[in-house]
């Protein structure tokens, strides 16, 4: 019966991840930590301007 809910969710849910196709997940980690990405921090060009 389980497996029979999970396939009809999958109808209206998203059954893979949006970033690496993975399998029963909507996004998983990997993919949300690479969306996240660093924090944002203070940038200096290298070399210096004149």
């Amino acid at each position: 019966m389980r497996g029979w809910w999970q396939d009809l969710s999958d109808l209206v849910l998203p059954a893979e991840c949006a970033g690496c196709g993975r399998s029963r997940t909507t996004l998983c980690a990997r993919c949300s930590a690479a969306l996240r990405g660093a924090a944002p921090s203070r940038v200096r060009p290298r070399p210096a301007p004149p």
